[in-house]
């Protein structure tokens, strides 16, 4: 048999509306190459959801973003997927006209009239609020009438999405007035609209941090936070103290000696994006030291510069453990410090060091947020200096054909020359793996023969 079966065909059909993007993109180039009556099918209807999404995310426009969870994992309005692929067919069957209008206006890189976008959208709403069951099985009314409602702020949202640079950014006086304007206009259209809209917005802003700006010009409180903290959008500065507490938690619990690389790269990631929060905070709040904000800001960020300060002083004690030195005897009482050359370059303590060493390279900019840059590059300093002895001490042995194995000499330096780049000592680890590299050339290479 050549062709698939009805059942198969609709098998396959659900699987790729629930496959996300990037699956598609995959699979139609895979598909190109594929031969057989069953290929092609697969491969137009590959095609033909690929191009449905495009329609559906310029009709549903700044909307889209309400049906996937928040990058950064800071609370927002959110609604599950399979809505949004349900009520795009449910809007394709009942508006097939407007959607033939859409893609003619496409032809020759053409803009479809944002009009007719919107027209999408409020049929959309009616939809969820008349037919809620034939979207999603199981949805009930109450969350199809939320959905409903931001499908009714639909318009203006679309022509806010222009202006949400300058609104999140250094807003003038004019832009100031037309987010105002906005706002107002979406009041008229709901009672409910103004905390809707806000959520609209924030779903589309990357940096969850800068919804601060917009609600502090929506109100015209200019960022006081006694007036923002006991209003109804307070909860929005309430999500943003949840996820960095959530970090600070993280990285109490984090410790280099039970926790490896890449726990430690998770933690300095959200590390990293909670200090970026807190920074913008402090840009778009004027937090008082006697504010309910004010205090609980200071408080959690001299917590977590304490903890971040007292993790990063592990650092030189896991280096030496990992990449130990020990006195060798020179001449009589003298001696100097040499590298343990049998050192591992593996196990446990060099994991440790790896981990420690790890978050340190991450935290440069939370250092900077948390107040500890100063006592971070103090501590580089001194990790660069010891590394960079412990490198030109390996390779002289190294050139002096000394020690035991010169390849498992080659694993210390390169693991020394690793630190040294996650200790911002970027130059000097350039160098020792130059070094290296020459004296390895020099070991291998034949010895001239005597004539």
């Amino acid at each position: 048999m050549t062709e698939l079966s009805v059942a198969s065909q609709n098998a396959i059909s659900a699987m790729l509306e629930m496959a996300p993007d990037s699956a598609l993109a995959k699979l139609s180039v895979a598909l190109r190459t594929t031969p057989g009556a069953k290929a092609d099918w697969i491969r137009r209807r590959t095609v033909a959801e690929i191009s449905a999404r495009r329609m559906r995310t310029i009709a549903f426009g700044p909307l889209i973003a309400l049906f996937r969870k928040r990058v950064d994992g800071v609370r927002g309005l959110s609604f599950p997927a399979p809505i949004l692929n349900g009520l795009w067919r449910r809007v394709c069957e009942r508006q097939a006209l407007l959607l033939a209008q859409a893609e003619d206006m496409t032809v020759g890189g053409g803009e479809i009239d944002p009009r007719l976008l919107d027209q999408l959208c409020l049929s959309a709403a009616a939809i969820l609020r008349d037919q809620p069951a034939l979207v999603w099985p199981g949805l009930d009314p109450r969350t199809a009438g939320h959905v409903a409602a931001c499908f009714d702020l639909a318009p203006l949202a679309r022509a806010a999405m222009p202006m949400l640079d300058m609104w999140t950014g250094r807003a003038d006086a004019d832009s100031e007035a037309s987010l105002r304007l906005m706002m107002r206009d979406a009041v008229r259209i709901r009672e409910d609209a103004a905390p809707l809209m806000l959520e609209i917005l924030f779903a589309n802003i990357e940096d969850a941090a800068l919804i601060l700006r917009v609600i502090s010009r929506v109100s015209g409180a200019g960022g006081e936070e006694r007036f923002l903290a006991d209003s109804e959008l307070a909860d929005f500065g309430e999500r943003l103290f949840e996820r960095v507490e959530a970090a600070a938690e993280t990285l109490n619990e984090f410790h280099p000696g039970r926790d490896d690389v890449e726990t430690a790269r998770q933690v300095a990631l959200r590390l990293e994006r909670a200090a970026g929060m807190m920074a913008q905070m402090e840009l778009s709040l004027a937090f008082t030291p006697d504010g309910a904000w004010g205090a609980r800001f200071h408080e959690l960020k001299l917590r977590m510069g304490r903890a971040l300060d007292g993790l990063l002083g592990l650092c030189p004690r896991m280096v030496d453990k990992a990449l130990p030195m020990e006195r060798v005897r020179i001449h009589g009482a003298m001696s100097r410090m040499a590298p343990v050359m049998d050192a591992r370059t593996d196990g446990p303590l060099v994991e440790q060091a790896r981990s420690a060493m790890q978050m340190l390279n991450a935290s440069k900019a939370a250092a900077g947020v948390l107040g500890c840059a100063g006592q971070r590059a103090q501590l580089c300093e001194t990790l660069e200096k010891r590394l960079t002895q412990y490198g030109d001490e390996l390779i002289e042995a190294l050139n002096a054909g000394e020690g035991p194995d010169e390849d498992h000499m080659a694993r210390l330096a390169a693991l020394c020359a690793g630190f040294l780049e996650q200790a911002d000592a970027e130059v000097p680890a350039r160098t020792l793996r130059r070094r290296l590299a020459a004296a390895q050339g020099a070991t291998a290479a034949p010895s001239p023969q005597m004539a």
